[in-house]
């Protein structure tokens, strides 16, 4: 025993003179907070040695002393290990850890220390000890400045929960282990990252915006919104969001139909490399053909189904069959899409760069039906059995699961960006080509053929972008959507939770937070209860970037109509409408027949000349036909590029 107190003696001469030397720093060092918020500090992973066995794991720097780093505080609490060794207080090290590396959580903007009740006790206990060496109790320990229970600040009381760990250990629970399970005083308030272990309902376990689910092999707590709720999206921006996406899906509607029935009228028209510009415009049309028909249905009976009496959101699940169809459309040809621009491209390549003709290209035409469905199909069906399909609250479209999971970046971001880079440089590759061509041919072609060649260049380069970048925009604005419904997933669950424990806490005390006179519930709630409220409530999501994302996903499908705006297709749908629709029968005229004197016996010479230039199609000049003659082109001819 006397070895011990002369350890304590060691201890308290060595504190006698270092309190002058912490409270020196720690006043410096508020000065220093006072310019520096906590808030605007991460929470960083408990490092001091003495505090890595706390009930929580994480902490803010500066602390309340001013420490500016976890070395610092390691340092000043070697001080305190003597003390600590006595035993004069079962909360002493808590204590002494709440103050030098508080509690931090993402679920309020400070750090959080000891109750004011705990302070007096540790000193209460431990004051003794220090009073028999003449030392008083340190300034920097203070209570008065911790805050008290019942006053509305946020502060931590170990004593309730070691109390029923003791007892509970009494009784031989094995559960329930001291320190373990750790409740926050909630003068009112806690930390949302303790492991707290407390047997809640399910309505209580997802709040009262979500139902919990029930499925077998399913692991931890899922949740699936209600469809009565406004979550993330308000009432007025999702019937924003119907009429903007409803108008637009009409408009590309119109306008795929449209380049449809072009190319069945006139199919010779279309030859490769241009047809896959006609299966991308069929995708598009089905495409938008399902924003319609979610349109016309109303929101609920294609994103909800009956759970627990309750209608909830699809979430990751098969439940809806027109949910189930809706997604097929969208997904299965919006992959299709980047498939057949993919198609494009090579094909393009093949004609610009490696010279093939349309009728080399047209020999693959079965291989490139085959990759340009089956693939998608492939997809498709990974998605449906993983179930990874979720209906989206602000639309009410069915689509890749975006909630805590990476299906979006695996089903729907990395195809699309891997068949879009490669088409990418299959487009510069042919383009680079037909440029290289257009500069060898200038003084060998006519003008009119070279301004043809110009002409199908630039829209060959005016559709990559009018392709690319809505693709880009898509995926850009699908990354912010899954990050944002993340974040928002996480802060609801701490925010449940933190409900959970206040209302754990007993009722109302006059000494307690107030309640919201409305729901009943803690004002420190509010933040949870208004989107984007509060500084510690998750960022309301961006409309515009959603809307922009509707935008775009159907624009492509206008765009790729750019090719039937010619002459050429009113000429064809004036003959459609007045030799197939309008159909009149020939009038019957007698024929006379005039004798004509030939003059291919005056000039034989001029005839065969003009059979010769029939033959060649009269496009090109001769140099030209005879660099095409020479195979400059192997298959094709400048004529036929031109033609395209």
């Amino acid at each position: 025993m006397s070895l011990r107190l002369w350890h304590v003696s060691l201890w308290l001469c060595y504190c006698g003179v270092s309190q002058l030397i912490v409270v020196s720093v720690g006043a410096s060092g508020r000065s220093f907070a006072a310019h520096m918020s906590p808030y605007e500090s991460p929470c960083e992973r408990i490092t001091v040695p003495l505090c890595r066995d706390t009930p929580y794991n994480l902490t803010r720097m500066p602390n309340m002393l001013g420490d500016l780093s976890q070395l610092i505080v390691a340092k000043s609490m070697r001080d305190y290990e003597p003390l600590i060794n006595q035993n004069c207080s079962v909360h002493l090290k808590f204590f002494l850890c709440s103050v030098f590396t508080p509690m931090c959580t993402e679920a309020v903007d400070e750090p959080i220390t000891s109750c004011r009740s705990v302070c007096e006790e540790v000193m209460h206990s431990c004051l003794p000890l220090l009073t028999n060496f003449g030392i008083p109790w340190p300034a920097i320990l203070n209570c008065s400045q911790f805050p008290l229970k019942g006053n509305g600040a946020l502060c931590m009381d170990p004593t309730t929960a070691y109390n029923s760990a003791k007892k509970a250990a009494d009784n031989g629970d094995r559960h329930i282990k001291a320190f373990k399970r750790f409740f926050v005083s909630v003068a009112h308030s806690v930390t949302l990252e303790l492991k707290v272990q407390t047997d809640v309902s399910s309505s209580t376990s997802c709040g009262t915006e979500f139902v919990k689910l029930e499925r077998e092999g399913s692991s931890g707590t899922q949740c699936a919104l209600r469809c009565d709720q406004q979550w993330m999206f308000t009432k007025n921006q999702k019937e924003f969001a119907e009429k903007w996406m409803t108008v637009w899906a009409a408009v590309c509607f119109v306008v795929t139909v449209i380049t449809v029935i072009t190319f069945l009228i006139d199919m010779t028209r279309f030859t490769y490399p241009k047809r896959p510009i006609i299966f991308i415009s069929f995708s598009y049309c089905l495409y938008s053909l399902a924003y319609l028909v979610r349109a016309s249905l109303g929101s609920e009976s294609i994103a909800c189904t009956q759970l627990s009496g309750h209608s909830v959101l699809i979430s990751r699940s098969l439940d809806n069959p027109r949910c189930v169809i809706i997604f097929l459309v969208l997904y299965y040809f919006s992959t299709a899409s980047s498939v057949w621009w993919l198609i494009l491209t090579m094909t393009w390549f093949l004609s610009a760069s490696r010279k093939w003709g349309q009728e080399a290209i047209a020999r693959l035409n079965s291989f490139f039906h085959i990759i340009a469905w089956v693939i998608p199909a492939g997809l498709t069906i990974a998605v449906l059995v993983t179930h990874e399909v979720d209906a989206s609250e602000l639309t009410g479209l069915c689509f890749v699961s975006q909630r805590d999971s990476s299906a979006t970046y695996g089903f729907f971001i990395a195809p699309v960006t891997i068949f879009s880079l490669i088409g990418i440089g299959f487009m510069v590759a042919g383009i680079m080509a037909m440029s290289r061509i257009s500069k060898e041919m200038r003084c060998r072609v006519r003008e009119v053929d070279l301004f043809k060649l110009k002409k199908l260049t630039t829209q060959v380069c005016i559709f990559s972008v009018l392709y690319v970048l809505p693709t880009l925009v898509v995926i850009i604005c699908e990354i912010y959507e899954k990050l944002t419904i993340e974040e928002w997933m996480k802060r609801h669950r701490n925010c449940v939770l933190l409900s959970a424990q206040l209302e754990d806490a007993g009722p109302t005390t006059p000494a307690a937070p107030p309640r919201d006179a409305a729901t009943g519930k803690h004002e420190l709630l509010r933040s949870c209860r208004q989107p984007g409220g509060g500084e510690s409530a998750a960022r309301a999501p961006v409309m515009e970037v959603y809307v922009l994302k509707i935008f775009t996903s159907l624009v492509i499908g206008i765009t790729s109509s750019m090719w039937i705006w010619s002459q050429k297709t009113v000429v064809t749908w004036r003959r459609f409408i007045c030799c197939c629709l309008l159909t009149m029968p020939p009038a019957k005229t007698s024929v006379q027949y005039m004798p004509v004197v030939s003059d291919k016996a005056k000039h034989p010479s001029a005839s065969s000349t003009s059979q010769l230039a029939r033959a060649v199609g009269g496009a090109t000049s001769g140099p030209a036909r005879a660099a095409n003659g020479g195979g400059f082109f192997n298959y094709t001819s400048v004529d036929k590029l031109a033609k395209l």
